[in-house]
Parts: C-alpha cells; structure tokens; sequence
C-alpha cells in the first residue's frame, strides 16, 4: 500500500515539474490571473459605485416623502423610487441584473415594472455581455483548461513514454488517476485565488456575513464542474490517438457545452413557451381596468355601484352625508380593482416564466455548463427568482404606500385639510423597503435538479473512465 501510493505521489510529482518547465501552461496561468484579477477589480468598482447611487437615491427620496407640503395624493403621484439591493455575491456572477432593470417606480393609478437596466443603450453589452469573474470561470477557462488536459496521455504516447512507465510498475489506472489529481490541481491553484478574494469581499461589505453559506456552495459547485471538465478531458485523452485530434475534439465539446446547447435549448423554450410583449401585457392590463373582468362592468357602473354600498352601509341617503371623504374611498376602490385586473392577467405571464425556468433547470441535467451557470445565478441572488421576489415585494409596498395615502384623504372631511400633509409626517406612513434575501434552503430546493446534474456529472465520467480503461491497452 505504502509503495502504491509513494508511486503515485511520484507521478503525480512528475507531472508538476513538467508543468514547471512547459511554457504552455505558465502562459495560460498569466493570461488567467490578468483576466480574473481585471475582471474583479472592475467588479468592485462597479459594485461600489452602484451601492453609493443607491445608497444616496433612497436617502433623497425618504428626504422629499417626509417634507412634502401637498395633498396626500400629490404625493401619491409624486410617489418615489425602490432599488434592487446588492450583495457582494454580484461581483462574482451579475447574472440577469444589467438586463432585468434595477428600480421600481411607486406611483398611483400605475403599476410599473422593474426597469432601467444597465444594459439599456449599450449595444456591445447586450451582443458580448460585460467581463466578469463568471464569464472567464464559466466560458474562457473551460476552454483553455480543456484543450491543456486533454492531451494528458497521448503526449505520453506520441513521445514514446508510455510504455516505459507502465513496464517500470505503473498500472494505466494509476498513471491516469495521477495526472487526472495532477491536472485537478492546478484548476484548484486557479481558482483558490477568485475565492479567498471573495471571502475577503464577504468580510468587508454587508450583508455579506449572512451569506456565507450561499458562497460555500458556489465553491463546492465550481469545484465539482472542474472536476468533471478533467475527466472529460481524460476521456477524451484515452479516445484520442494524436494531440492534434485531441485537441479538436475539446474544442468541439468545449463549443457544444458552453455556447451552442444553451443557445438551442433558450432558443426552443422561448418558441415553446412564447411571452407577450410588454406593450401588449400593458393594453391587457389598461382595458380590463376600463372594460371590467369576469362580467363586472366598465369603470364608471363598478364607481356607481360600490357608492350605492357605501350608502348602504352606512345607512345613508347622500354622499355628503358619509363620515369619510368620498374622493379618498373611490381612490383606493379603483387602486384596489386595478391591482385585481394587474394580478388576474400577470398571473398567466408567471406560469409562462415558470415554465421557462423549470425547462432551463432541466437542461442541467444534460449541460454541466448550464448546470452551473443557473447555480451560480441562484446563490448570487442574480437570478430570475430573485428578480421576481423584488418584484413581488416592491409591488406589495406600492400598494400599502397608496392605500396608506388614501386613506389620509378619506380621513379629512374639510376641504381647508385636503391639501395639506404634515411636515413631520409618521414614519408609519412612509416605511423603509426591506428586502430580506430568501434562505439557502429555498434556494438550493428551488435548482435541486441542476444541483443533481452537477453532483451525478462526475460519477457518470468517473464510471465511463474505468470501462473504457479496459479496452485501452489494446491501442497502445
């Protein structure tokens, strides 16, 4: 046992000193740690630049809400703005954030959607996409460390070197588990850098304390995808009879994997599960707020009808008579039947995206490329599912922020009070957004089945390596 494994060491020492003397490899470190250490200083300062905007724009909107001399349904109109909040994940993987908007605008009689996105106006961005740690971890890396592993063996083979190691002892198992350790390594010494630098960002920068668990999930899977990329590459050592071949062949899989699969499959489950436009979501929204849903009744008959209620309800025969401001009442019953009409045709465009979501969680099963680049997204908390919880809760402060206000209107009967809102106005009235980043546990339920992918990918490389081990010596 001791000389099994003193000879493994052996070989896979042997493999570092190779590397020490080949310029290949040291090259392809340099160019590496030049893209990645690029990547991440430009990461940060667009990290931190975002959050002072951010930091400095809720600041100035909390400043005008609680000072503002007008009606309370001026203010209503005037409303105010609700950001994406950042975590330090977003350095390392953006995600669908340049893309997806970064602001919703509270407003009355109007539901917005997020909006004003970074990659609105820069057309380079959206053809090319900007250079992030992901980008060179998840595309540019794969490709280099693909084409250095792959000819693993047949270098051994085309210099005469093979038959000699395996007469002096070596098993072929032994040899190739060695150099697959060997290689595993360097991809470890690349990526140990990106990580400990992340670690560092997590400490610094809030809330990042909190989100120490997603992160060591995000190693486990990075680690784990390069992992299986070395046994790819060992496959296709043992499946090649030249360097020259084996080449080609990472380059085509590299190709496969990273850029055409996932263009495919987008491509059909856009097709499969089309979205309408927003124009057209918009018009939806705007004429069955006009016209009624569900037989209801246009705008005017549903105002009649709920003031015949109100009468009723307080059991009298004149609007003047009602104890509350009539205008506030009708307000918020036209915010709240907007909202309804908002929620009925938005709810069809949600299973739409769920299903697009569930069918790109699929794919991971096939893609270890998209396995991990759904993970990434999810545990950055740059994903679609984040996008659409901010959604949900900036939609859910809107709504409380107007019916608060209308009810200040419904409260004041004087005509001297309706315009008129205190200049210290309770805090009760103009709450801070909170956003509180969904739990681990969801998150990893949520992209079980890419997480499973990404798991079941080795042990499958792993158990086609060792069949196709034995069929092996005969080409020798």
């Amino acid at each position: 046992m001791n000389k099994s494994l003193s000879l493994s060491f052996s070989l896979i020492k042997k493999e570092f000193q190779v590397a020490y003397r080949d310029r290949t490899i040291f090259i392809f470190s340099c160019i590496v740690f030049v893209l990645l250490t690029l990547s991440g200083l430009l990461g940060i300062l667009q990290y931190q630049q975002d959050a002072q905007d951010r930091q400095e724009s809720n600041k100035k909107f909390s400043s005008e809400l609680r000072t503002f001399h007008a009606d309370a349904h001026d203010v209503a109109h005037y409303g105010t703005y609700l950001f994406k909040p950042l975590s330090p994940l977003t350095v390392f993987d953006p995600g669908l954030n340049d893309y997806f908007g970064t602001s919703y605008r509270v407003e009355a009689h109007v539901q917005h959607e997020v909006d004003y996105s970074n990659a609105e106006g820069a057309d380079a961005q959206l053809r090319f996409g900007s250079l992030t740690l992901t980008l060179i971890l998840q595309v540019l890396l794969p490709f280099l460390y693909l084409t250095m592993c792959c000819t693993m063996l047949t270098q051994e083979r085309e210099q005469g070197t093979l038959k000699m190691l395996l007469t002096h002892g070596s098993s072929l198992s032994r040899l190739l588990w060695s150099k697959i350790i060997a290689y595993y390594m360097f991809a470890i010494l690349w990526l140990l850098p990106v990580f400990m630098g992340m670690l560092i960002l997590l400490c610094l920068f809030d809330p990042g304390h909190l989100l120490l668990g997603r992160f060591g999930f995000m190693m486990l899977a990075y680690l784990v995808f390069y992992f299986s990329l070395t046994l790819i590459a060992a496959l296709i050592s043992l499946c090649s009879r030249s360097s020259r071949s084996a080449i080609q062949l990472a380059m085509g899989i590299w190709l496969l994997g990273a850029i055409v699969l996932p263009k495919i499959g987008t491509t059909w489950i856009d097709q499969r599960y089309p979205l309408s436009s927003r124009a057209e979501f918009n018009h939806q929204v705007r004429q069955g707020y006009l016209k009624g849903i569900h037989g209801e009744g246009d705008s005017r008959s549903r105002v009649e009808k709920y003031l015949e209620q109100l009468c009723s309800q307080y059991g009298v025969k004149k609007l003047a008579e009602l104890p509350l401001n009539v205008d506030g009442l009708v307000l918020q019953y036209n915010e709240d039947y907007q909202q309804k009409v908002f929620d009925y045709y938005y709810a069809n465009v949600e299973k739409i995206i769920d299903q697009q979501q569930q069918s790109l969680s699929a794919m991971g099963l096939l893609n270890p490329f998209t396995a991990l680049r759904r993970l990434s997204m999810t545990l950055s908390g740059t994903d679609f599912f984040h996008h659409q919880l901010f959604f949900q809760q900036a939609r859910d402060y809107r709504n409380t922020f107007i019916r608060r206000l209308n009810n200040e209107v419904a409260k004041k009967t004087k005509q001297e009070e309706l315009h008129k809102v205190s200049a210290a106005a309770p805090a009760a009235l103009f709450p801070a957004f909170h956003y509180p980043f969904p739990k681990l546990a969801v998150l990893l339920w949520r992209e079980g089945i890419p997480l499973f992918g990404l798991l079941v990918w080795p042990c499958v490389l792993a158990l086609v390596l060792g069949f196709r081990l034995k069929f092996f010596k005969t080409r020798l």
